[in-house]
């Protein structure tokens, strides 16, 4: 009994220090919507008249520069097409897509392709 009671306690203290080192919730620098999906990157999504903005960060905060990088954003609705637009550069590390009429309760994914290739993506739901 006072081996499993044991092996029980040295269990639940790892995983207690698990989470340090796990990746915490990028918090919205602008007042958006905190995209979920690779850990790499950490994508903010926020509404600024009448278009789509999108700001890019490495998973260190640092923003990422998107003169070179490309990217879509869809935009799934129940009951309506699908909207697709290409992510414009508009800043260090700022894209616009133009043309997406999200509403309540709709999916946004963002697709991301830097410069080396390397191939991201986030989840919004739209509020």
């Amino acid at each position: 009994m006072n081996i499993a009671l044991g092996v029980v306690a040295t269990i639940l203290q790892v995983l207690s220090f698990c989470d340090a080192y796990a990746h915490s919730d990028h918090k919205p620098k602008h007042g958006g919507i905190m995209g979920r999906g690779d850990d790499e990157i950490s994508v903010e999504l926020v509404m600024e008249k009448g278009s789509v903005i999108l700001y890019i960060e490495d998973e260190s905060g640092t923003p990422v520069p998107t003169e070179k990088v490309k990217g879509t954003l869809s935009v799934v609705s129940p009951g309506r097409p699908t909207q697709e637009a290409k992510l414009i550069p508009v800043g260090d590390n700022k894209f616009s897509a133009k043309g997406l009429t999200p509403v309540p309760g709709d999916r946004l994914r963002a697709r991301i392709i830097l410069p080396g290739g390397e191939e991201f993506s986030s989840i919004f739901s739209f509020r």
